[in-house]
């Protein structure tokens, strides 16, 4: 996977656009085509794999529309009147369609309030989903290590970016431990019923904080007698060259559009 540009640039870039798919929200259609188009021409000249890509943005649906859920809750009990201008002039136009439920009582504010809100929600989902989509890219085509160090040249403390490099280093390992307490668990009682099962991932989480321990303990003096002395040695920072720029401006014209138009 090739990278295009410094990973400070396009870490400058992606802010400066999820900063302005929230401010900016609602967003036309034309806005959000524009912007999968961006992300895509990106990850092609990436080399990224594109439909990983998007598979993996997919995740944050479920999450997103379970928060969207409650956004109608806001117009309970309003009149059409109120709703129209209570929102935005894209979503106001839901307000004429809430007067066509013929229905009285809690169930007919509570239908009223959804049939409004509904392109809120729509918006609610949509914008979530652009932001981690160019999230996504970002951690998709830059390194991790790339981003730290970006991260570092942005002035953010050393010691947190080197607290962000372990985790992203040990997480793995976090997982192949649990893994394996898990197949031992299994092997040990197969006939182990799912409520007995439940019960003793009390248990593993305890053992697997014990075995993490040790091992932090046992990664900590290896790096001691390589004489670690708390500060991971730093790269010699990188100017941003032509490229980088162009992409800067891009993003901060493209961001500005997205808000104000």
């Amino acid at each position: 996977m090739s990278q295009p540009f410094s990973a400070r640039a396009m870490l400058l870039a992606a802010l400066a656009l999820v900063v302005s798919i929230v401010v900016g929200a609602p967003h036309s259609a034309l806005v959000v085509i524009t912007i999968v188009t961006l992300v895509v021409m990106v990850s092609l000249l990436a080399q990224a794999s594109l439909r990983k890509l998007l598979l993996r943005s997919l995740v944050v649906l479920p999450i997103a529309g379970g928060m969207a859920l409650f956004a109608p809750l806001r117009f309970l009990g309003r009149t059409a009147e109120a709703v129209g201008s209570a929102v935005a002039p894209e979503i106001a136009g839901a307000a004429g369609l809430a007067e066509t439920v013929q229905s009285t009582g809690m169930l007919g504010s509570l239908a009223n309030a959804y049939l409004a809100g509904a392109p809120l929600m729509v918006q609610m989902i949509l914008t979530s989903w652009l932001c981690v989509l160019v999230l996504l890219t970002l951690a998709t085509v830059c390194p991790v290590s790339d981003l730290l160090f970006a991260l570092e040249q942005l002035r953010l403390p050393r010691a947190l970016t080197m607290l962000l490099g372990f985790i992203h280093r040990y997480v793995d390992l976090l997982r192949s431990e649990l893994s394996s307490l898990s197949r031992a668990m299994v092997l040990r009682a197969p006939t182990l019923s799912r409520r007995r099962q439940v019960l003793l991932y009390g248990n593993l989480a305890g053992s697997l904080v014990i075995r993490t321990q040790d091992r932090a303990e046992r990664v900590s003096a290896a790096m001691l007698a390589r004489g670690f002395t708390g500060v991971l040695p730093r790269r010699h920072q990188q100017r941003l060259v032509v490229a980088d720029i162009t992409l800067l401006v891009i993003a901060v014209v493209f961001s500005l559009a997205i808000t104000w138009v």
